[in-house]
């Protein structure tokens, strides 16, 4: 998504669903890249998102105005790209963050999208986008080389995949009503492991329900 977008060091990225597993990692590899990020999450999940590099963290929850809301939170600091992991009703207004102040822009603004979880309709005013000439970048994968380049950083500390819980393969449906309940504190992934490897990696991860 970054690559796409072409995101660089000293650009600002606003990142939703941010409290995600690939939320939590585009946030700390805008630092890795020399970006700063600003997370678009829930109550309940600030402290863990700074710890991770988020710059700022808006409440989405708490928001009517975004382009009033982000200039708020980044001291008026214009959003160079979206990473979007949420789509439905909130790609718009946040489409309405970069096109503000268009003047005072370095690049053109850029929207790398590659979640629908809000909603798979989005209703856009295509001469908004043509007019600040917006570019959209749809991400469903990376390339061989990006991989091999995740995977050196998570080897070498730079970059740590967040868990926030695992669950025996067998108790994949327990795993999912965990997920459809999660709290508002839950940042990260839930992973799955099978039974026979359980006590070795998966057991000190465990859900207190998922101990028994």
């Amino acid at each position: 998504m970054l690559n796409a977008a072409n995101v660089g060091p000293g650009e600002h990225v606003l990142v939703t669903g941010a409290s995600g597993g690939v939320g939590t990692a585009l946030i700390q590899l805008c630092r890795l890249l020399g970006a700063v990020p600003h997370a678009v999450s829930s109550p309940g999940k600030m402290e863990a998102l700074t710890a991770l590099g988020a710059e700022t963290v808006i409440d989405r929850t708490d928001v009517t105005d975004w382009p009033a809301a982000v200039a708020e939170a980044t001291g008026g600091r214009a959003i160079d790209a979206v990473m979007d992991l949420v789509g439905g009703p909130l790609t718009n207004p946040l489409i309405d963050v970069m096109t503000q102040r268009m003047s005072a822009r370095r690049s053109y603004p850029r929207l790398s999208i590659a979640g629908a979880s809000a909603g798979n309709v989005t209703k856009i005013l295509w001469t908004k986008i043509y007019l600040n000439q917006v570019q959209i970048f749809g991400v469903s994968h990376g390339t061989r080389a990006e991989a091999q380049r995740l995977v050196g950083w998570i080897r070498d500390g730079a970059l740590q995949p967040v868990l926030h819980r695992a669950f025996r393969l067998s108790d994949i449906h327990r795993a999912e009503r965990y997920f459809m309940n999660r709290d508002l504190d839950f940042v990260g992934k839930i992973v799955l492991v099978p039974d026979a490897q359980w006590e070795q990696h998966g057991a000190r991860f465990a859900a207190p329900e998922a101990l028994s």
